[in-house]
């Protein structure tokens, strides 16, 4: 799957069951990860998907015929929820769709034998809270949290202000199935003038049963 790898700016329209508005995002394509960012200056992601939960990429003619300013509509179809984009022209969604086709052939033709297994991930921000992007499980969430915790769900994923330890995130997320998969640190992420450090984000997997 390596050298795979698309860019630009799209639409996508927010929300899990995609029922917000349209929200311009920069998004890359790089193996088996598309990620995508509220500008292409920003180095932390607004949101990730992993092709392993990607199950198909169409283009979505219907969607394109409801709105002329969104006429290039296509998703990415998951377990978990559709991700809506549009393109800026009939060319740029089908090279996206197109190389994302790609990719998921690519893989499932390399790794016949995998399980099939669902991703989340865990953004790690210092002194603010941490954000959960995936399927994780009302109990495991709450188990996240303390009696005086906020949490909030948005297009972005979940997000507790709570900032438990490295040690009790491994620990909960193993207590219920979950592997780590990868870690990797994130760089300085400037908002409203204020730099929040995001320390860490945390990869892990989880068989399908």
């Amino acid at each position: 799957m390596a050298g795979i790898t698309l860019s630009g700016l799209l639409d996508k329209r927010g929300g899990q069951d995609a029922s917000k508005g349209w929200k311009k995002r920069w998004c890359i394509l790089s193996d088996n990860v598309i990620r995508y960012y509220k500008s292409e200056t920003d180095s932390t992601p607004a949101g990730t998907i992993f092709c392993e939960d990607v199950e198909d990429c169409v283009e979505d003619h219907a969607e394109s015929r409801k709105d002329s300013k969104y006429g290039f509509v296509f998703k990415m179809i998951t377990r978990g929820r559709d991700y809506i984009f549009n393109a800026s022209s009939g060319d740029i969604r089908y090279e996206w769709v197109r190389t994302v086709k790609k990719l998921l052939d690519s893989h499932r033709s390399e790794n016949p034998q995998i399980p099939d297994v669902r991703y989340a991930t865990v953004d790690v921000f210092v002194n603010r809270g941490i954000r959960v992007n995936g399927e994780i499980g009302t109990v495991l969430q709450s188990q996240l949290t303390t009696p005086t915790s906020k949490a909030i769900t948005d297009d972005r994923g979940w997000f507790c202000d709570q900032v438990p330890s490295h040690t009790v995130i491994l620990n909960l997320f193993t207590q219920h199935g979950w592997s780590l998969a990868t870690a990797f640190q994130c760089n300085t992420v400037p908002t409203g003038g204020n730099a929040i450090t995001a320390s860490d984000t945390l990869i892990f997997t989880h068989p399908n049963s």
